[in-house]
């Protein structure tokens, strides 16, 4: 049925401001914000990159040179039309901005000699003609040495390649903080947003004019309007939909996917098993007892993985032994990781007192407020504490935990925390390269400001290697590295739900405008997400 409104219920407010170079997006941030903007490029369900916004995205022999063509005829939701120009602006303000420029470092970059003091050089952007632009390699930004990036394209997949209208982001820049805060984001995306409450919902509208239509000639959207709303507590957004308040949730709560495992017939879902995120404990690895391989390790082996699924997780989760889930390069059944021990634990923690005076380890935990969550920080206060290891836990909003996690925040010890899902190591290239760990304080993806040279190496070897066996064959080195080391403290990796309560259709069924035939894949990068361009509402 074409028309209508469904309200839709995610876990957590980490968007806003909502410019593609400065939102601290998440899964539910991501699943909301693609409906504003287009992406340059989208992969299909055989994790093909396809033009989306971009009609065709051509790299030249050596991979040193990527050249994108925009759709003509598209305009943004204000009026003003697509182009080369709004595309190289979007992508400068991207490139350059501190969340995002650390995954895009071999970009070359051309320095202006306006640039203020830590401000980057623009990336090397050719505008070929109004719709064409063409973006070049360089090793560390050096425009000298162009360097093969074989795997760019998947990029343009990504956040930094929402592409916002020009005006709108020339606005942003304008700004007192040049983020745009308080801004709503103009795209040419299937729906307009056209009220923002953070912390409890949005609204969004019908694009009349979008550019996209269905196989038989029919405009999307579907929908006449969503509305989505925040609900962080997964048992209350299971509530909400069986209740019949919201249409569609999303959530990664195992006890929740397990129950509605259970109730299919009313309530149909979808499951994202592939290439999703870890369960891991994150440890803020520049203080100085997180230091210690010991601690570390003994954290990791006093966790009993499948006792903390069975509490947890609904049972329904399998044990995590590193960052990289089934489906993802890199991953592998058996990388070396620690078995639980909870005696080996002790023996841990007892090396490191010998180690600082006798002094006991004390860990601040920090989790999401939510029951299940802190179940499991009580699990690790207990299981930690058996092995001598004082441990505090922290009730935190999860925009609030992420961005202590950005800043290295003093009370940041360790943070349950769910990451790294994607298809390719050099995906996760942000997350982990130690160069772009900067000191405390300072902004960085690189969360637990992880520094190991051995994972550093792997990963530049990885970026420019044609061969895809020996580019799999890097990751899995890089796998067996972090559990060596205990970076992280793996416990599960995610299953994630899209469930609604009958009468939301269209599901998982969107085309790509290519022509192809191909269909969008589904939670991409962020798993827990759906596109929402071609649902529509039962009657």
């Amino acid at each position: 049925m074409l028309g209508g409104k469904i309200v839709v219920a995610g876990e957590a407010e980490a968007g806003t401001p909502w410019t593609p170079y400065a939102t601290n997006c998440d899964s539910y941030c991501d699943m909301r914000i693609q409906n504003v903007y287009d992406k340059l490029a989208a992969l299909d369900t055989d994790l093909k990159v396809h033009p989306f916004l971009a009609e065709t995205i051509t790299p030249n022999a050596d991979f040193t040179e990527w050249t994108l063509k925009m759709r003509s005829g598209i305009t943004f939701t204000d009026g003003t039309p697509l182009n080369a120009d709004g595309v190289i602006l979007n992508l400068q303000a991207a490139f350059g901005s501190p969340l995002i420029a650390a995954s895009v470092k071999d970009l070359a970059r051309v320095p202006t000699g306006k640039e203020a003091p830590g401000q980057l050089p623009p990336v090397k952007i050719e505008k070929v003609d109004d719709l064409t632009l063409t973006i070049f390699t360089g090793l560390n930004g050096d425009p000298t040495k162009p360097l093969p990036w074989p795997g760019f394209d998947y990029y343009l997949t990504g956040q930094g390649a929402f592409i916002a209208s020009p005006l709108y982001l020339t606005a942003a820049l304008a700004t007192e903080d040049k983020t745009g805060a308080g801004l709503l984001p103009v795209g040419t995306g299937p729906f307009i947003m056209t009220s923002f409450t953070p912390g409890d919902r949005m609204v969004m509208k019908k694009n009349p004019n979008y550019w996209m239509k269905d196989a038989d000639g029919v405009a999307y959207p579907y929908l006449d309007e969503i509305e989505f709303r925040v609900i962080p507590d997964a048992v209350t957004r299971q509530q909400a939909l069986e209740s019949g308040d919201v249409d569609l949730i999303s959530t990664s709560d195992g006890n929740s996917v397990a129950d509605l495992r259970t109730k299919a017939d009313k309530f149909p879902m979808l499951e994202q098993t592939k290439g999703v995120e870890t369960f891991h404990v994150l440890l803020h690895l520049t203080k100085e007892q997180l230091k210690s391989r010991d601690l570390r390790c003994a954290m990791a082996q006093a966790i009993d993985k499948q006792a903390l699924i069975d509490l947890t997780g609904g049972g329904i989760l399998t044990p995590a032994n590193g960052p990289f889930s089934p489906g993802q390069e890199g991953y592998l059944d058996d990388n070396g990781s620690l078995p639980y021990d909870p005696a080996a634990a002790k023996a841990g923690v007892d090396a490191y007192k010998a180690a600082n005076g006798g002094k006991a380890p004390k860990i601040i935990y920090s989790t999401v407020p939510d029951a299940n969550s802190l179940t499991q920080a009580q699990y690790l206060q207990q299981v930690w504490g058996e092995a001598g290891i004082e441990v505090e836990i922290k009730q935190i909003e999860q925009s609030t935990l992420i961005v202590n996690a950005l800043f290295g925040a003093p009370d940041f010890d360790a943070f349950g925390w769910r990451n790294h899902g994607g298809l390719f190591v050099d995906n996760q290239y942000f997350w982990w390269y130690g160069p772009t760990a900067p000191p405390d304080g300072q902004l960085a993806l690189n969360f637990g400001r992880l520094t190991d040279p051995v994972i550093d190496g792997l990963l530049e070897q990885q970026r420019s290697e044609l061969d895809p066996a020996k580019r799999k064959s890097i990751a899995e080195d890089i796998n067996r590295q972090f559990a060596k080391e205990c970076w992280v403290l793996p416990t599960a990796w995610t299953i994630w739900g899209l469930a609604s309560n009958g009468k939301v259709g269209g599901l998982g069924t969107l085309k790509m405008p290519d022509g192809s035939g191909a269909t969008v894949r589904d939670g991409v990068f962020f798993p827990g997400q759906v596109w929402l361009t071609q649902a529509y509402k039962r009657a």
